[in-house]
């Protein structure tokens, strides 16, 4: 027992609880993006803010993607709550690409678990109230839609449409990006020399890579990890 009347490993406990916190205060002021997805375009819950994505009947914020428990064993993304995508996608191609595009892993794969077209918003695995009931991104986004054709929709998957989710008219992901890439391309910055705020993923880039699902910086549309103005993003990677 020390002076305080505590024994030692409670008052160790209770300093290395408040060493947590300051680090959590810190990191929350270094990045002050950090977790806000309530209030933006991806809060589902009812009441929130997803627009005509809201649910009627969920009022949790984190479950459409996430889970404390009973999380798939494929952790496209930490503690993922929605299924693992085994779907084959149409992917980028062009003469004049060096990479090798592989179907989309990581960040991608759970980009793409809302974003394919075809699985519902609350399709979730832990915590969900029966059958889905909130709409696939495809039944809104289609052909001929009047909300605008194909829309966030990026795989371009609706009801009824046939083949393989389409991303190859969009950037293309879940490439090797590195020195030997950049070389032998000729146009691309080596990628030990791209913004902090842009991170690859084992190595790859990933739709990750330029977009944060949870970040809500003020000035900064389509959740980009920072500005493009005069194609600041584009070019930290592309050297024209």
């Amino acid at each position: 027992m020390g002076t305080t009347g505590r024994p030692h490993w409670a008052r160790g406990l209770a300093a290395g609880t408040l060493l947590l916190l300051a680090l959590s205060v810190m990191y929350h002021q270094d990045n002050p993006a950090f977790g806000e997805i309530k209030n933006s375009k991806h809060d589902f819950s009812a009441f929130g803010t997803g627009g005509i994505w809201g649910s009627a009947d969920v009022d949790e914020t984190c479950v459409f993607c996430h889970t404390p428990h009973n999380s798939t064993s494929d952790n496209e993304a930490p503690l993922w709550n929605r299924e693992p995508l085994t779907k084959s996608f149409s992917l980028y191609a062009s003469s004049t690409m060096d990479a090798n595009v592989a179907m989309p892993t990581g960040p991608s794969l759970a980009c793409l678990s809302c974003h394919d077209g075809t699985i519902a918003v609350d399709a979730f695995i832990n915590g969900q109230p029966g059958a889905p009931k909130m709409m696939a991104i495809g039944d809104v986004y289609y052909p001929g839609s009047p909300y605008g054709e194909m829309g966030p929709n990026i795989g371009e998957g609706y009801a009824g449409s046939a083949g393989p989710p389409n991303i190859s008219n969009d950037h293309p992901v879940s490439f090797v990006y590195d020195a030997l890439l950049a070389v032998k391309d000729g146009e691309l910055a080596d990628p030990l020399t791209l913004p902090p705020q842009l991170p690859l993923f084992s190595g790859r880039m990933e739709c990750a890579t330029c977009h944060d699902v949870h970040a809500t910086t003020p000035g900064i549309p389509k959740l980009l990890r920072m500005d493009n103005s005069g194609s600041a993003l584009c070019m930290s990677c592309h050297v024209k």
